[in-house]
């Protein structure tokens, strides 16, 4: 069944954060991604949620088998179509919290670009055990976010960005640092002043937290970062870890 979610990784989306193309250099996170994982082509890798196909589309092209998972019809359309008539990376509708593979498919899972904290910590706690089940023995997790502590030291209440074509994206942003949630008021205003717009809360962890989530859902070598390759994790940083499954 569709939810708030869905309103907003839909053609809203592509609208506004896939235009604007916030996250930086895709091809170069994805590459980064599975050096830090520690697996080279032909590896199996899942990319989840994989959105329009922004990190699983370079990791294709790179040798590496490549499956793309997400929940929305819409971006996996846009991401088959930036594929252009390429049978890889392979693409699958399917809500993270309950993965459509067999267990122990791929050595090495994906979540990139704040990916966690939609769904609370009940969800979030199905998708690392989701993931802990489809990866091999000794595979590699990979996860890239932002985290609370950052936050708390770049947070601005409000903002607003052109799309082009006379449209503006703004945003209005409420944060409990005490509980780690950020409400944003999401609204695109188009050309000719109609308005299209959605509130959504995301749970923002610290890396603490994050950590004992892994730990519990069976991960172990756990470790954090500020980068994919291995910078100092610190409050200017974004989160990167790399969890792994037993041998």
């Amino acid at each position: 069944m569709k939810d708030d979610w869905d309103k907003l990784f839909d053609e809203m989306y592509l609208r506004g954060y896939a235009v604007l193309g916030r996250g930086g250099d895709a091809e170069a996170q994805a590459l980064g991604a599975v050096r830090l994982a520690g697996v080279e082509p032909p590896a199996e890798v899942l990319d989840a949620p994989c959105g329009y196909g922004r990190h699983s589309i370079p990791l294709a092209l790179a040798g590496y088998r490549v499956t793309g998972a997400d929940r929305s019809p819409v971006l996996l359309a846009e991401a088959r179509r930036r594929a252009g008539a390429a049978d890889s990376p392979r693409l699958r509708q399917a809500d993270h919290r309950q993965l459509p593979f067999e267990p122990t498919s791929f050595d090495c899972v994906l979540n990139l670009f704040s990916s966690l904290g939609y769904r609370g910590e009940e969800g979030d706690r199905a998708t690392l055990g989701e993931f802990h089940r489809v990866l091999r023995p000794g595979g590699s997790l990979v996860v890239e976010t932002m985290h609370r502590d950052r936050l708390i030291a770049i947070f601005q209440p409000r903002g607003w960005d052109n799309l082009g074509g006379g449209s503006t994206l703004l945003e209005e942003r409420r944060f409990d640092p005490v509980s780690g949630m950020i409400e944003t008021d999401h609204v695109i205003v188009g050309p000719d002043g109609q308005r299209q717009g959605i509130t959504y809360r995301i749970r923002l962890y610290t890396a603490t937290e994050l950590v004992r989530l892994l730990e519990e859902a069976g991960y172990v070598g756990v470790e954090c970062f500020g980068g994919l390759e291995r910078e100092p994790l610190t409050a200017q940083t974004r989160l990167v870890i790399l969890a792994r499954t037993p041998e």
